[in-house]
């Protein structure tokens, strides 16, 4: 083991920790999902002018949740991806550079699959 790689608990506590993370984001979509929905619905029994929402506040709510909603997807999807890499060796190296991540990191960004390094010069881009 490279001085850097992740000990089996450290492996196994990040594993737990994300599943709990996507637990979280998968509540918080299904809570967005709701909310979008519930303002289709108002909409639907609103007459169709700009008289009775004169700010646009309908479409500004409609246009927040489905934005939430997007990164709350985008969410599960970079969940997902290290659920299933935190079974595989590896795990915890950035995809970029292959160097460490850090246990910091990977613990303050669930998901994440590059080191600061990389994700500050816009490494986040898969190799290949």
């Amino acid at each position: 083991m490279a001085p850097d790689d992740l000990t089996a608990a450290e492996r196994s506590a990040l594993h737990a920790e994300l599943l709990d993370a996507r637990t979280r984001v998968a509540d918080q979509l299904a809570s967005l999902d709701l909310a979008f929905q519930q303002l289709v619905d108002a909409a639907d029994l609103e007459p169709p002018d700009d008289e009775h929402d004169p700010d646009g506040t309908t479409a500004y709510e409609r246009a927040q949740v489905s934005s939430l909603a997007r990164e709350a997807r985008r969410q599960l999807v970079d969940l997902d991806l290290a659920i299933a890499a935190s079974a595989r060796p590896g795990f915890g190296r950035c995809e970029v550079c292959g160097r460490a991540i850090g246990l910091e990191r990977l613990r303050a960004v669930p998901g994440t699959r590059t080191c600061v390094a990389c994700a500050t010069r816009g490494g986040a881009r898969r190799p290949g």
